[in-house]
């Protein structure tokens, strides 16, 4: 059901033929001294990077542009010359006890500083060039998780924000993305996507403009730096490039820009991104110790580290999920869609002794019939989080379902609900410090490994017997 709601949006932003605003709080964090980063490579090359442009929010751009990345020299001088900058801007956020944030355009250029740092940092006869792809790193490995507000993409962001009238993957190119959020004037939207397709927003340049103009300009370099033409001459070349290619990334920067600033609306924030700036910082501190202690990054993790991120990912993953209902009303809109958040009318309320406790239950009546519920699962008061609820059944009933909960606390400090008072459940809040917990219990778990990480053959495993109720035997695992 969440996709039925992003495709009402798309098609309410196709037929007002502009991109339209989907939620009501912004969803990112725009750090204000973030940096942005947009390279350019050469064709056929992973991680060769041929021109750089680089600055900060409403700054124009640093760029720096070699004349053939093939060599190696060259190209160690342009990584040397991001490094100082990359060196300059953690050191800034380590004083402040931030952490530092890098905007690319999209999708396409996260991933090639993804690559270009897993092949910097093994550099061997090179240790500055190492350091570059370790800071890099910081960054890239972050991406993977949810929430992350390390390496953000202009276009993924955006997205987050508005919502326009073609496919999702469409929208991973800036220049038609920025040109559904303002359409000229006296041109149709499709004309107008038609000539924002030409313009290079990735990594990659044009095919044509590569045949035609970039490689005889880079083969008239390589042969007069054979040749031992003297300095004039093969500074002279090396503009030619520059004139070539600044034209290009100068215009990726500055669609970066303009995306920031449609980010940068008079919106109140999620109320979630607290969170996420002190989940980041926290990173980066940890990170950066690491980097002060020379811990190495591996190639491959084992299977204790491996652990340990798989945990970190899916629990930012569901407190994420978890927060996010809260403060957006479009995210609580979809949750309500999923399932994972209730909306209801109490019908009926009894109250028990049972010991030295009075135990309350409600029956809640629902018009959703897809709610992901099970006896169990805790839900609390949107309204007030301080009451919290613990499933006993789910039954299903004409037009809509019955919820059948116990009140686990907060009774006191809110009250109990009384009949036909309308109500809204969802999931308990994040806690987002379990983690902590959760590392020691896995340590602890670890220190022994599981035959399946283990050296050596198998060790004989007796085949388990069935439970004789399997889906009781499931639910008592919970």
């Amino acid at each position: 059901m969440a996709d039925v709601l992003d495709l009402v949006a798309r098609l309410a932003a196709f037929d007002q033929q502009r991109a339209i605003r989907h939620a009501s709080h912004r969803q990112v964090v725009i750090q204000p001294h973030t940096l942005i980063i947009c390279p350019l490579a050469m064709a056929g090359e992973d991680t060769a990077v041929h021109a750089l442009a680089i600055g900060g929010i409403n700054q124009p751009p640093e760029i720096c542009v070699i004349g053939d990345p093939r060599q190696r020299d060259e190209q160690y001088a342009l990584i040397a010359w991001l490094g100082e900058r990359i060196e300059r801007y953690f050191g800034d956020c380590r004083a402040r006890s931030d952490f530092p944030q890098f905007w690319v355009s999209s999708s396409a250029a996260a991933g090639h500083l993804d690559i270009l740092a897993d092949r910097l940092r093994f550099t061997r006869d090179n240790a500055p060039i190492k350091r570059v792809g370790e800071l890099l790193t910081y960054a890239t490995e972050r991406m993977p998780y949810a929430g992350q507000q390390a390496l953000m993409t202009a276009t993924g962001a955006l997205a987050t924000l508005f919502a326009t009238g073609q496919h999702q993957g469409d929208d991973e190119h800036l220049g038609v993305f920025l040109t559904w959020l303002a359409p000229p004037p006296g041109l149709s939207l499709q004309n107008a996507i038609v000539q924002a397709e030409r313009e290079v927003m990735g990594v990659k340049t044009d095919p044509e403009f590569d045949r035609l103009s970039l490689q005889p300009l880079v083969s008239a370099y390589d042969a007069a730096k054979k040749s031992g033409v003297s300095p004039q001459e093969l500074q002279f070349r090396h503009q030619q490039i520059v004139g070539a290619l600044s034209p290009i990334v100068t215009r990726i920067y500055n669609a970066v820009q303009q995306a920031l600033r449609w980010l940068d609306q008079p919106i109140p924030e999620a109320p979630v991104l607290d969170q996420l700036r002190s989940q980041e910082a926290n990173a980066f501190a940890s990170f950066m110790l690491g980097r002060d202690a020379g811990a190495a990054l591996p190639y491959r993790d084992g299977p204790k580290a491996a652990a340990f991120k798989i945990v970190e990912r899916e629990h930012a993953l569901q407190s994420l999920a978890a927060d996010q209902p809260y403060g957006d009303r479009m995210a609580a809109a979809r949750a309500r869609s999923t399932g994972h958040m209730i909306t209801g009318s109490v019908i009926s309320g009894t109250s028990d002794r049972e010991g030295r406790k009075t135990v309350h239950r409600l029956i809640i009546a629902s018009e959703q019939v897809n709610l992901h519920l099970r006896p169990r699962d805790q839900l609390v008061l949107t309204s007030d989080p301080r009451m919290l609820m613990v499933v006993e059944d789910v039954r299903i009933a004409p037009g809509g379902t019955h919820l059948h909960v116990r009140i686990k606390k907060g009774h006191q400090a809110v009250g109990v609900p009384l009949p036909e008072t309308l109500i809204e459940l969802g999931v308990t809040r994040a806690n987002w410090d379990m983690l902590i917990r959760k590392r020691g219990r896995m340590a602890e778990r670890l220190t022994t490994l599981p035959w399946t990480h283990a050296e050596g053959p198998a060790p004989a495993m007796q085949p388990l017997a069935m439970p004789a109720n399997l889906q009781a035997a499931i639910e008592a695992l919970r």
